[in-house]
């Protein structure tokens, strides 16, 4: 498997992304983002997805230069049209706005609908947490392509709804990432790309027959909820979070997909520093934990993915030899040169 220094996919996605007709700040900003994904240990949002947007791209489902725009301010709530551009850009703006918002007023809440894919949500609320503001992030594509059945159903009719929290602590932020499925969708696309099996329990058949052959994801099968009806629980609120609060519905009933950035002020009810004093109190008495047989600490929610970060700057970042020649391909497909 070749290993890549981040700086080269980094610019390897830009210049894919120039020659697909984005402009220079958004090319660098979505390939930063999916490298970003990358070195958190997250591969199912990095690099891997450089062919699919530019399959979107081709498509015309995803316009590379649109920017997102302010379409509803009520202060506190504001509904921003994503305008089908690259999901990232709508997610910074989104995020970026909600912090101000957030710092105003103490709490505020961003929706963004026509938006595509925007990357791992665990970047955005970390985003946040960086600014002292704790921050919620919920995503859905609620009128398909579906992925996921509902517990105890045997058809796809749910995203995989994924959401992220982060709250700041002295030396970075408690980071809470995941898709309300067994595995996202995009950990089946690594897992096929490496030629691996996938968990039990993760996906059913076209039939609704257990299965751990990524294949039959692809040929009609589907996810299964985490922890079952917990799981499918979360994943309904996920989706009326999104897209039914958030209003993407009524920005474009026949692709309704959206997105929601909910922050609030740590300083909102006490002093930040209180805050910070809890938060701190909070974490050594999870860490402080003696660890159970067939572990050896106790980990914070976001920690694995600081230390991932830490060991791929320093060594690399993996690629499956099935995602690099699919990005070489779509670059002999473009003329640009990778090296």
């Amino acid at each position: 498997m070749p290993v890549f220094p981040a700086d080269q996919l980094v610019q390897i996605g830009t210049r894919l992304f120039e020659s697909a007709g984005a402009p220079a700040d958004i090319a660098l900003l979505v390939a930063t983002s999916l490298v970003d994904a990358n070195l958190a240990g997250h591969d199912s949002h990095g690099v891997v997805r450089i062919p699919q947007y530019l399959g979107q791209i081709a498509s015309g489902e995803l316009k590379p230069a649109e920017r997102p725009q302010i379409v509803r301010d009520r202060g506190t709530a504001v509904l921003v049209d994503g305008c089908w551009g690259f999901g990232q850009v709508a997610a910074r703006f989104a995020t970026e706005l909600a912090i101000q918002r957030a710092r105003e007023h103490h709490l505020a809440a961003v929706s963004v609908g026509r938006c595509n894919h925007i990357g791992r949500l665990g970047e955005w609320s970390e985003l946040a947490a960086a600014s002292d503001v704790a921050c919620l992030v919920t995503s859905c594509y609620g009128s398909g392509p579906y992925a996921a059945a509902p517990h105890g159903g045997a058809k796809r009719v749910l995203s995989t709804n994924p959401l992220s929290f982060a709250a700041p602590v002295d030396d970075g932020r408690v980071l809470v990432d995941f898709a309300t499925t067994v595995v996202a969708e995009g950990k089946i696309r690594v897992a096929r790309a490496k030629g691996e099996q996938l968990p039990p329990g993760a996906i059913i058949d076209a039939a609704g027959r257990p299965t751990t052959n990524p294949e039959d994801y692809y040929a009609g099968g589907m996810l299964l909820p985490f922890a079952g009806h917990k799981g499918f629980g979360l994943a309904v609120m996920v989706e009326l979070l999104s897209v039914a609060i958030g209003g993407a519905d009524e920005l474009d009933p026949q692709r309704a997909y959206g997105s929601l950035f909910l922050c609030l002020d740590t300083g909102a009810f006490r002093a930040s520093a209180g805050y910070r004093r809890y938060a701190e109190q909070f974490r050594e008495r999870i860490t402080s934990a003696p660890p159970a047989q067939g572990f050896s600490e106790v980990l914070l929610p976001g920690e694995p993915e600081q230390r991932a970060r830490r060991q791929r700057c320093q060594e690399g970042i993996p690629v499956p030899e099935a995602t690099w020649e699919a990005i070489q391909q779509a670059a002999r497909e473009r003329g640009v040169r990778l090296e």
